[in-house]
């Protein structure tokens, strides 16, 4: 039992030698500023934009990536919730009987 107390010890002095040495370094190392302004012409040529898509309400085939889509968002929501319920039922259905 004191061999493991020993060696979890000097894991624990190990590790604050270490993280002193980085602080120490860290503290000599000089710190660079970027000299150049950042100017229109950069942000121009960016490769990545951002953008934002609007909501859209439907059901989606997990195994074909099929889509049926067309319902208004806040006054169909059931209509698809029942949409998605039926479809189940019905692929079910189709397993059973071997369609």
């Amino acid at each position: 039992m004191e061999d493991d107390n020993e060696i979890l010890t000097q894991d624990e002095e190990d590790l604050e030698d270490d993280l002193n040495e980085i602080e120490e370094e860290e503290e000599e190392k000089p710190i660079k500023k970027d000299k150049k302004p950042v100017s229109e012409e950069t942000e121009a040529n960016e490769t990545y934009e951002g953008f934002m898509q609007p909501a859209r309400l439907g059901i989606i085939n997990t195994v074909t990536g099929e889509i049926i889509e067309g319902f208004i968002q806040g006054k169909d929501e059931g209509l698809v919730q029942l949409g998605k319920a039926v479809l189940n039922k019905l692929d079910k259905i189709a397993i059973a009987n071997g369609v």
